[in-house]
């Protein structure tokens, strides 16, 4: 019997990784090249990347291109409608074989963190968006841009909202914070005005500040404690949009979490999230992605090639890719 083989790639911002894994789940080959974000590098650029990820991936598996059955990217810069047009050339003069699937990278990290092909995946790490598909394979998600499109609650988000906490707590306009010590300490800086001019002149917004919120807040500070609040609902709102466009809100179904946001021990966000999000959906199921994105490109060949992946692949297929890279890694967000 032939073997079928899948190939992903999950295209981001930083690096872009490439996998080629048979239909049991085994992994031949893990690829990894840098940026893969044709807004950054254009559409020759990306190009480029993507065939070298594809040829160093057929490399280490040993096999060549034509054996490849299906593929799925997931492509950071696929945010409209009219990125498809652009891409879909981009991927086809790649040569795979066989029928493909191109997502943005948002739905290759839902596809990795849900045993099911549909769901929907909040996202907060350094920005934040929210996707899902439903049981009939329609798609919707929030554009993941800015605060002032209605994308709240990433890590960015809570950092900008802390300094003004702060900012307005140091002109009396605000009640005191411990987020101002938590600060000046981050910055080692001697007051707020210092560490408000590194900030603004620097446009220096560091966001391994954001665990401190959180420690803030569970030593019960009333300022870290509304803002996570207020992540919390802020970050419902759009996982609620994603659910009432896709009439999901009777259905059974999982809600994956992934960012950085999401690792913090204090659960006060994510608890006050479910709420909010149970409300509209109450039979919704929360995972933590765990998985790398990339898993979810090749789940989404498989769809494609129609033989979708039952828990054993998937669990196969997971473990191998993490055992090759050697480390948990961390999952999508702008």
């Amino acid at each position: 019997m032939t073997e079928r083989l899948y190939f992903g790639i999950d295209a981001g911002n930083s690096k872009t990784h490439g996998l080629i894994a048979d239909a049991t789940g085994h992994v031949l080959a893990l690829a990894q090249a840098g940026c893969g974000n044709w807004e950054v590098l254009g559409l020759d650029g990306v190009g480029e990347v993507y065939r070298d990820v594809l040829e160093d991936a057929l490399s280490m598996a040993g096999r060549r291109k034509e054996q490849l059955a299906a593929a799925g990217y997931g492509l950071a810069g696929h945010d409209f409608p009219s990125d498809a047009a652009r891409l879909r050339p981009v991927i086809e003069a790649l040569g795979v074989p066989g029928p493909s699937i191109l997502e943005n990278d948002t739905l290759i990290a839902l596809r990795a963190g849900t045993a099911r092909p549909y769901g929907v995946v909040c996202i907060a790490g350094a920005g934040s968006t929210k996707a899902g598909r439903n049981r009939q394979g329609q798609v919707f998600r929030t554009w993941g841009l800015s605060s002032e499109m209605g994308d709240w609650g990433s890590g960015g988000w809570l950092f900008e909202q802390a300094v003004g906490w702060v900012a307005r707590a140091e002109k009396g306009m605000d009640m005191s914070t411990d987020l101002t010590a938590l600060l000046l300490a981050h910055y080692n800086v001697p007051d707020v005005r210092t560490a408000i001019e590194q900030i603004v002149r620097g446009q220096d917004y560091r966001l391994d500040f954001v665990p401190r919120i959180f420690v803030a807040a569970e030593a019960g500070d009333p300022a870290a404690v509304q803002l996570l609040l207020e992540a919390g609902r802020k970050l419902a709102l759009g996982v609620n949009a994603v659910i009432r466009a896709l009439k999901m809100e009777d259905d059974v179904f999982e809600l994956v979490l992934a960012g950085g946001i999401f690792r913090a021990s204090y659960s006060l966000l994510c608890d006050t999230l479910m709420a909010s999000v149970q409300a509209v959906a109450p039979r919704v199921e929360v995972v933590r992605l765990t998985a790398p994105p990339v898993v979810g490109a090749v789940l989404l060949a498989m769809d494609e090639d129609g033989l979708p992946p039952d828990d054993t692949v998937r669990d196969r297929l997971i473990a191998e890719v993490l055992a090759r890279l050697g480390d948990t890694p961390r999952s999508p967000g702008r």
